[in-house]
């Protein structure tokens, strides 16, 4: 029995090696159809695993819109420091003519988006794309997003460029069309006078993952401002912050038995989500990871914030002790999140120092961090707050934008929860708060 198995195993290797190359090949990209103007333009594109969620090659993009207000030329570039990254160069024509790009590498039939390095004007963004050698592709969404441009699709799979039409998509229709089916929650407004300028399931109480850690940092600002410790103050690591930092959880390694101040563990929380930071500091401020966890629940109260529940200083799960244990979470509905963050802007401004920052460094830990928020990157203004995920909290994120009208400058505030993947939050979240931006600007602040 055995011998015939390892035949039959043998037989199926062979007939692997012996399948056509081509089926397991990678698939070159297809052609697109650009119209722009009068005239048309072919470039290459390709899906990622939903049929139509079309990515562009820039390069080509580049060729289309040549001498159009949206010129841009693009370039790959690559150096022992800073390993291999693109340029894009705004109001410059293209580098090459479409489909001339050199060094346009396999690309994979099903596409996963990862983090390519990508700077526009000396300015380092944080989108999802799509590589194929020194040849990158970008969704339409965050192409519209960074070019502001409008694209639209036709009936029979070709795409009109409007270049010269500002990107604004309704968000009713969005909503019509269940654009936000694929999240918890949504909450955006006004953080001065409160006003909401939409909502998604704002009464949801939904899981928050790592956004628990604004009110950590609410207790820990409240602590500054009494006098009970300051922010030089050595913090000492435990062994049990030292375990988090060293498990698949870990960002920071912290050291136990040795002090690191206050300050960098703040940054290292609000930047890099530190969880074992998140602990450090409970641990520091109210003697042990449960009163911290106490004292959150009850500040959450005292502001009114009912459907807040804490199980975590950092929001990471936590697990019962029974014998079939429960996975608990960290909650909060996206309405009572937005006056949280509300009401630390309105009292704690100087959150926003640190969380507007793209990077920090941080020399007691030996170590450096870019800011995991990518909307600071990626819009202008953008100067926090937090983001967050879990498996099950999903993609979470909170941001913050200072605008000016008529004088008076209020801070567009922006909550969103369990979003399916991050990039699906990150172009949420620019969308919506273009459309805050724009319709403050067009109608003033209420109030």
């Amino acid at each position: 029995m055995k011998s015939s198995r390892r035949l039959l195993a043998f037989l199926l290797v062979l007939l692997l090696l012996a399948a056509p190359a081509a089926a397991f090949a990678d698939e070159p990209p297809y052609s697109v159809t650009l119209h722009i103007g009068t005239g048309s333009i072919l470039v290459r594109a390709r899906t990622d695993s939903f049929e139509n969620n079309i990515y562009l090659c820039l390069s080509d993009l580049s060729a289309a819109l040549s001498s159009t207000d949206k010129q841009f030329r693009i370039d790959y570039a690559s150096n022992p420091t800073d390993g291999e990254y693109f340029v894009i160069t705004s109001g410059q024509p293209a580098a090459l003519p479409s489909g001339a790009q050199e060094g346009a590498g396999p690309f994979v039939d099903t596409l996963w988006p990862s983090r390519n390095r990508l700077f526009m004007d000396g300015r380092e963004l944080k989108y999802y794309t799509h590589r194929s050698g020194n040849v990158l592709y970008m969704s339409l969404i965050d192409i519209q997003l960074l070019f502001d441009l409008t694209i639209e699709r036709n009936i029979d799979g070709s795409l009109r460029v409007y270049p010269d039409r500002p990107f604004a998509p309704s968000i009713d229709a969005l909503e019509s069309e269940g654009f936000f089916d694929a999240f918890n929650a949504v909450v955006l407004g006004d953080a001065h006078t409160g006003e909401i300028l939409y909502s998604w399931q704002p009464d949801r109480s939904c899981p928050i993952a790592s956004l628990s850690k604004l009110m950590g940092y609410l207790l820990i600002a409240e602590a500054v401002n009494a006098g009970q410790i300051r922010l030089n103050d050595p913090v000492p690591i435990s062994e049990k912050a030292e375990a988090l930092s060293l498990s698949p959880d870990g960002q920071v390694k912290l050291h136990a038995g040795t002090t690191v101040p206050l300050t960098e563990l703040l940054d290292a929380m609000l930047l890099a989500s530190s969880n074992e930071s998140a602990l450090a500091l409970a641990e520091y401020l109210s003697g042990s990871e449960d009163a911290f966890v106490a004292d959150m629940n009850a500040r959450a109260f005292s502001l009114g914030l009912y459907s807040a529940v804490f199980r975590s200083p950092h929001g990471l799960p936590v697990y019962t002790q029974s014998s079939v244990p429960a996975k608990r979470q960290n909650t909060m509905s996206a309405l009572e999140y937005f006056r949280l963050c509300a009401y630390l802007l309105a009292n704690y401004p100087a959150l926003t120092t640190r969380t507007s920052q793209q990077f920090v460094k941080l020399p007691t830990l030996e170590y450096t961090t870019a800011n995991s928020n990518p909307m600071v990157f990626n819009m202008s203004g953008v100067n926090g707050l937090k983001t967050g995920n879990t498996t099950r909290a999903g993609y979470c994120l909170a941001a913050s934008l200072p605008l000016s009208v008529g004088g008076q400058t209020h801070t567009i505030l922006l909550v969103v929860l369990g979003a399916e993947t991050a990039q699906m939050r990150n172009q949420a979240s620019h969308i919506l708060l273009r459309s805050a931006q724009r319709y403050y600007t067009d109608h003033g602040f209420a109030g």
